[in-house]
């Protein structure tokens, strides 16, 4: 039997060329995005889950309040924290703590004459390889970080520092000390939330009596913390406060509060903490959107087939009739048309496996990942290619097998020509309403990003080369490395700071009491320090008082503040008040006011910033800033690159152009933007290519009328007129659907940025009129071919 359903389905699809095609190619597509948003959904889903004791391993976070700020989380908290959770409580059985760039900053080190730069080195204690499962290649996971200046390489930088040589034993020079090489470990899966190279000995910190009373301190600050639990605990954090308490007494002024985060929370649940170490934050929306446009996809595909399959039952009701007249089953007649859609199914998904791996390398790019179809090696993708073709098949041809089965000989003309072009109607308006909201979101996450990159940021971002300050020489004579840049001849101006607008690494922030207010009236603020030509190198205005001097030697008491600042300040004229940070021993004078310039990203509103002279107690100068012109570019980074070199011999020399370094602020958003667009052209052309076949289908089924129509006078126009006017109506009810759900999800998204754009009606105009337009061009051609066509020949059709 099951080969007479294969002949007959396959006779079936070799008679309706065109159809078949459209479905097959539909589903093909649709199958296509699927596994590709599977593919990402689940190395999305398996971040940090490789680590066999993953249920039981937490990550310390900690909240603070604020005075102005309210709270504000942090992924780092106190040193002692873990060692005395583990003292405290039987159920935590281990700890383990790091610090990471963030807490120590970058690291020179030299190989021979060869020089590099690590920023994603961790300094952490030999129980790391316990909690967590990084396979040691070479050395021992007991001893490799307990001694001082120990490091341990990944595989990849072992490659890279040491070649085909043995690495074990042999050391790397940095600028304070060297490191000896006591292991090897594998790289980091692209799944973990940590990323390192180097791992450095805890031992190192402690070998320094500063570091050793600092990590002791219930004061300190920025130590990554992480504990092994036995147990997944349930309410362990009610029982933190009174820790705290016990351990802070003496502290109670400054409250900070912890809690336990899941290691399994962390890829998804750290968006609001900052210090964080975490490769790649999640975002699970995006996640929810990927699934979302891949279901979107796959059902436009699937109703292509419905609409195809129950527009096709009046030419199949003669093969019904005749089955049942000869006494075939409704459940026969039901795994006839499932059968039919399953094989379909199959070979879109044969299809499907050949486009996806040739998408994969676009897809990786746009998704940032590095996605492989191994098929062998993945378990789970196979059972969800499984459930995926099962899930197609039966959408795709389920109403019309149940709806075809059902139909009795004397009355399926009837019953096919009404139930069913009402079903076609309603799929047809769902498919066009799923493609209009892809392209009013498209629409509105381009004009975003333009707005975002055509808005005045308050300050000129283009033309300035950014070059790190990485060694105390260079500090030390930062003066004669500014004038020597200066004399360069495509340089217009340069500046020294401590950070940059757009800074990518993290804001200095300290705690300011304006004059005459009390200590718990404090405000927190960010903190740059600059130099005079600050100003003008990014060309910042200033709207009161003056610029800072290097000829007024009071000037290293003296600040500039942005207008947010001063109005939180609340003073009607700033100038010449003071200000203190007590924190930081610091005192200043405000000598000027600066126009709000956007120093963080557009997601943020302008905060209240201090700019403070380049010799101060907060923060030391990090970067040469120079305005360049001319296209001599690559010459003049050459001789930017010879003066660095004449006073830093340690360090590589590192630039950065900072409006590239912008881009990187909305990198997710340009990504999303993105998928909208490619989603709304896959949804349009799959249902481009459904209404390619409806509109065959109604065209042959009215030859009889258009050929009568013609000899009766009808023109081309009005035939054409009469096969596209249903269509239309259909595609502007889909915009009337689409519209407002498309509003409302835009709306939400939106609300991501400080500064955004205002949902325009032409956008949703756009969307419709664009639909419209493929749905007529599509009926169109069709109409066209119709009206065209012998009348003669049309009424001799049956």
């Amino acid at each position: 039997m099951f080969k007479n359903y294969l002949k007959i389905t396959l006779r079936h699809l070799s008679k309706n060329p065109a159809y078949s095609f459209i479905n097959l190619a539909g589903l093909a597509i649709g199958i296509t995005c699927a596994i590709l948003i599977l593919l990402y959904v689940q190395d999305e889903l398996s971040f940090d889950k490789f680590h066999r004791n993953a249920p039981r391993i937490y990550r310390l976070t900690e909240t603070q309040l604020s005075p102005d700020r309210g709270e504000r989380h942090f992924a780092s908290t106190m040193g002692p924290v873990g060692p005395a959770l583990v003292a405290d409580f039987p159920e935590i059985t281990q700890s383990v703590r790091m610090r990471s760039r963030t807490g120590m900053g970058r690291m020179a080190i030299r190989r021979g004459e060869q020089r590099f730069y690590v920023a994603d080195h961790l300094v952490t204690e030999p129980s790391f390889f316990e909690i967590f499962d990084f396979k040691l290649v070479y050395g021992d996971p007991q001893s490799a970080l307990r001694e001082p200046f120990s490091v341990v390489l990944t595989e990849s930088a072992a490659q890279k520092y040491f070649g085909g040589e043995n690495p074990m034993g042999q050391t790397l020079a940095t600028d304070r000390y060297d490191l000896k090489v006591t292991g090897v470990v594998q790289n980091p899966p692209r799944n973990s939330h940590l990323d390192f190279s180097l791992l450095l000995s805890f031992a190192t910190l402690e070998a320094n009596r500063g570091w050793k009373q600092f990590l002791a301190s219930w004061d300190s600050d920025n130590f990554i913390t992480y504990v092994l639990t036995e147990r997944e605990l349930a309410g362990f954090n009610a029982k933190l406060p009174a820790f705290v308490q016990k351990h802070r007494a003496a502290n109670a002024e400054s409250p900070r509060r912890i809690a336990l985060q899941p290691l399994a929370e962390i890829h998804f649940g750290s968006a609001h903490l900052e210090a964080d170490l975490n490769r790649g934050k999640g975002e699970i929306t995006y996640v929810y959107i990927f699934a979302l446009l891949a279901l979107f996809i796959l059902l436009i595909a699937c109703i292509n087939y419905t609409n195809l399959a129950t527009a096709c039952a009046l030419k199949r009701a003669k093969e019904v009739g005749m089955r049942k007249v000869v006494g075939a089953k409704r459940s026969q007649l039901v795994g006839q048309f499932l059968g039919e859609a399953l094989l379909l199914s199959v070979l879109a998904l044969l299809l499907s496996l050949v486009l996806a791996e040739l998408a994969l390398p676009f897809f990786n790019a746009l998704a940032e990942k590095t996605l492989s179809l191994q098929m062998s090696a993945n378990t789970p993708l196979v059972l969800g290619l499984g459930l995926l073709l099962f899930f197609a098949g039966l959408l795709a041809g389920g109403y019309p097998a149940f709806y075809l089965s059902q139909l009795q000989p004397a009355t399926m003309f009837k019953r096919a020509s009404q139930t069913g072009a009402r079903l076609r109607q309603a799929l047809v308006i769902t498919q066009f309403a799923l493609a209009i909201m892809m392209i009013i979101a498209t629409a509105a996450a381009y004009r975003q990003i333009d707005f975002i990159r055509r808005k005045n940021l308050g300050f000129n971002q283009n033309q300035l080369v950014v070059i790190d300050i990485n060694h105390g020489n260079t500090r030390r004579n930062f003066q004669t490395i500014k004038n020597e840049i200066a004399k360069l001849p495509a340089v217009k101006s340069v500046a020294v700071s401590s950070r940059v607008p757009g800074e990518w690494k993290n804001l200095d922030q300290i705690l300011v009491t304006p004059e005459g207010a009390a200590a718990h009236e404090a405000l927190t603020m960010f903190f740059m320090c600059i130099d005079q030509e600050f100003l003008q190198t990014f060309d910042v205005q200033l709207v009161a008082g003056r610029n800072l001097s290097e000829e007024m030697g009071a000037d290293t008491a003296a600040v500039i503040v942005n207008e947010a600042a001063a109005r939180a300040l609340g003073w009607q004229d700033p100038l010449g008040k003071e200000i203190r940070a007590p924190e930081n021993n610091y005192r200043a004078r405000l000598a000027g006011v600066v126009k709000d310039f956007h120093f963080q990203s557009l997601h943020e509103r302008i905060a209240p910033l201090v700019l403070g002279h380049w010799n101060n107690p907060v923060a030391n100068i990090d970067y040469f800033t120079a305005r360049v012109q001319g296209s001599a570019l690559p010459q003049t980074l050459a001789a930017l690159q010879k003066i660095h070199e004449q006073f830093d011999q340690t360090t590589p020399f590192e630039y950065n152009f900072l409006d590239e370094r912008l881009e990187d602020f909305y990198r997710a958003d340009i990504r999303l933007g993105k998928i909208f667009g490619l989603s709304a052209v896959l949804t349009l052309a799959i249902a481009g290519l459904g209404l390619l076949g409806l509109a065959a289908f109604t065209a042959e089924q009215r030859t009889k009328e258009i050929g009568v129509r013609k000899v009766l006078g009808a023109s081309i126009a009005n035939i054409i007129f009469l096969l596209s006017k249903d269509f239309a109506k259909l595609v502007m009810i889909a915009t009337l659907i689409a519209s407002p759900f498309a509003y409302f999800a835009l709306q939400r998204w939106l609300q991501n940025f400080a500064y955004r754009i205002d949902l325009a009606l032409w956008m949703f105009v756009l969307a419709g009129g664009m639909a419209l337009l493929l749905a007529l061009l599509t009926v169109s051609a069709q109409a066209i071919k119709a009206a065209l066509a012998n009348p003669v020949e049309a009424l001799r059709y049956e």
